[in-house]
């Protein structure tokens, strides 16, 4: 699945309870499942839905909407003619195949910038399975949902920059990982820096790395989910190992033919490394 039940499937194991839950309904036609989640706006907090049916998601929700990159197939067409090129001048007919399987491969947004930011420190080096449990630790610091909109599986928010300031010491593990996420919490809480699917990702790059904690990984990995087509980790295990699969012998050189839409390349890498292996 290229579409909405690839972001599904990106969502599921990285759904922090409480927080955001994923149901299906297999009695509808495509089988229809829900992804709802708990979001905070101006107008105070809500739950909000995205369904998804024969791998096609729809939301009235515009937050979710980004999350689910929706409106984005154009753009993904055009990375994936950019791809097959690269695949053609460097002799790898396996990326071209895996693009031909499953074309226009989203890419994950997310529904709360400030949120993915303490998501991307938090999951440096180590597991998703493991960064859940501990952003379900976080999440504590959150306010309750008020009782008319909370059930069992969605009844908290994710806290503001200011509660995980406050709140970081629920988190275990390192000291020095629980003060990089104080620290960015607190420069985004006073407005130091701006996280924000507007913000001028360049900048906030570069203000996120001059914190100490926060490194190359974390800040692409965040600008990939704030929409940026052009991340790709040279340095991810899983990048590394997915582009052996996909016959790329010299990523640096496809990457610099794929300027411009490396996003889409890292995906490919991504998704080619999860696949299980065919060899003993």
């Amino acid at each position: 699945m290229t579409g909405a039940s690839g972001i599904l499937a990106w969502l599921a194991p990285r759904a922090v309870p409480g927080i955001e839950t994923i149901e299906t309904a297999p009695q509808q036609r495509g089988g229809l499942v829900a992804y709802r989640r708990s979001l905070r706006g101006p107008d105070g907090a809500r739950v909000a839905v995205a369904e998804v049916v024969d791998d096609v998601a729809t939301t009235t929700d515009a937050d979710l909407a980004r999350a689910f990159d929706l409106g984005g197939r154009a753009a993904r067409v055009e990375a994936d003619a950019v791809l097959l090129r690269a695949a053609a001048d460097h002799d790898a007919p396996a990326l071209a195949d895996a693009i031909a399987a499953s074309p226009a491969l989203a890419q994950p947004g997310c529904a709360d910038a400030h949120e993915m930011l303490v998501r991307a420190i938090v999951g440096q080096q180590i597991s998703v399975a493991a960064a859940t449990l501990q952003l379900g630790l976080l999440a504590a610091a959150g306010d309750p949902l008020p009782a008319s909109l909370a059930d069992a599986a969605v009844h908290r928010l994710f806290p503001t920059m200011a509660q995980v300031v406050e709140g970081a010491d629920l988190l275990r593990g390192p000291a020095a990982k629980t003060a990089a996420v104080r620290r960015a919490a607190e420069a985004v809480a006073s407005g130091e820096i701006e996280v924000s699917p507007g913000a001028d990702l360049e900048r906030m790059r570069a203000e996120l790395l001059a914190l100490k904690g926060i490194g190359p990984w974390t800040v692409g990995y965040l600008s990939l989910r704030l929409g940026d087509p052009d991340v790709l980790l040279l340095g991810d295990v899983a990048v590394r190992k997915g582009a052996r699969r996909l016959g790329i012998d010299d990523l640096p050189a496809v990457a610099a033919s794929c300027a411009g839409h490396r996003s889409a390349l890292m995906l490919r890498c991504w998704a080619a490394a999860a696949r299980p292996s065919t060899t003993a």
